[in-house]
């Protein structure tokens, strides 16, 4: 029988493995974290290409496919009696920046500060003529934008900019919304059809305008976010209570609610969907950023009856040639509408 050799570890053998196994833990504790850490900073602060926005939305669709009717949700159905937005709009003084901020003060409970910079973009928008008419004041200055601007933008709240809101979508420049909005001419009591809800801020615009406002989101978790934020803020807003909100494909709109006096689309196009176009109402007012990727003209189309039964339509380039950029109107799928269609007629 041979004699078994035990085979010895050194002191300093040992106190080199404690160490190393020491240096892996704190490693794979801070790593992560310095990573994550990384990640939330180039996240807020990156500009939204139009590629990654495409495969951004992309993938949350490809994981969220809408149900094949295009319907998955409907909200918030509007009350016998659906609360007066623009009556409230015409009833608020606006000769002054103090009257207003007194009113406001009396009957809203947002931050002045968030006030103060709302009236000077009023103004702003005003003179530029980017918001027409004393109705399209008065709705925008009731419009409180902090709310729908999401936190990883905290202290660009009235920057006159876009602002990313999360999956592969974005805020608008408040001087388009402003633009887009006035270019519509809405009256009260008119029928309203939002493409593209968003953040909910075009629909809140609205709402001070019309009490018939029909918005629709393709993206099923923002569509979830910002249903969850304007259901929140209906008590204090009974005016988004007149907002009807779907998960759906908007490039075939909303049917069984059409015709609609005006539509205003939040995302770019390379032609004019001629679902959109059917459900738009004689002498209607279309607004949408029409062009090929990478830059678009935000067009006004007006639909007007012939004597003979059929339609004209009369386009008009809003800022007479400056170019815009607005994210892909995207399918169910991902894929970008424009390249896919021609545009139809009546």
């Amino acid at each position: 029988m041979t004699d078994q050799v035990k085979p010895k570890i050194s002191l300093r053998s040992v106190i080199f493995l404690a160490i190393g196994l020491f240096a892996g833990f704190v490693l794979a504790m801070v790593i992560p974290k310095l990573t994550n850490q990384t990640d939330e900073r180039v996240a807020s602060y990156e500009e939204v290409a139009t590629a990654q926005a495409v495969l951004e939305a992309a993938e949350v669709l490809a994981n969220q496919p809408i149900p094949s009717n295009a319907i998955a949700q409907v909200a918030n159905q509007l009350p016998a009696d659906g609360f007066d937005g623009a009556g409230l709009a015409a009833s608020m003084p606006i000769d002054t920046k103090e009257l207003w901020l007194s009113w406001m003060q009396s009957n809203r409970t947002e931050d002045p500060t968030f006030l103060e910079q709302r009236w000077a973009l009023a103004q702003d928008y005003i003179l530029s003529k980017e918001l027409k008419s004393e109705a399209d004041v008065r709705a925008f200055l009731l419009t409180p934008r902090e709310y729908f601007v999401r936190d990883r933008n905290r202290g660009y709240e009235y920057a006159d900019t876009w602002l990313q809101i999360g999956y592969g979508a974005t805020i608008t420049d408040p001087d388009v919304v402003a633009m887009m909005t006035s270019t519509l001419q809405i009256q009260p009591g008119e029928r309203v059809l939002e493409i593209g809800t968003g953040s909910g801020y075009q629909s809140a615009f609205l709402s001070s305008l019309t009490d018939q406002v029909y918005t629709i989101e393709i993206i099923r978790p923002l569509q979830a976010e910002t249903e969850e934020l304007l259901t929140r803020l209906s008590e204090a807003y009974p005016a988004y209570n007149n907002i009807h909100r779907r998960l759906g494909d908007g490039y075939y709109g909303w049917e069984d609610s059409a015709p609609f006096n005006k539509i205003i689309v939040t995302c770019s196009i390379d032609h004019i969907p001629p679902p959109l176009l059917r459900q738009l109402a004689p002498n209607g007012i279309m607004v949408l950023p029409l062009g090929p990727p990478g830059r678009q003209f935000i067009m006004e189309v007006k639909k007007t009856a012939n004597a003979d039964g059929t339609f004209s339509l009369a386009r008009r380039d809003v800022y007479n040639g400056l170019g815009v950029r607005f994210i892909p109107f995207l399918d169910e799928t991902g894929k970008s509408y424009s390249g896919s269609g021609t545009e139809g007629g009546e």
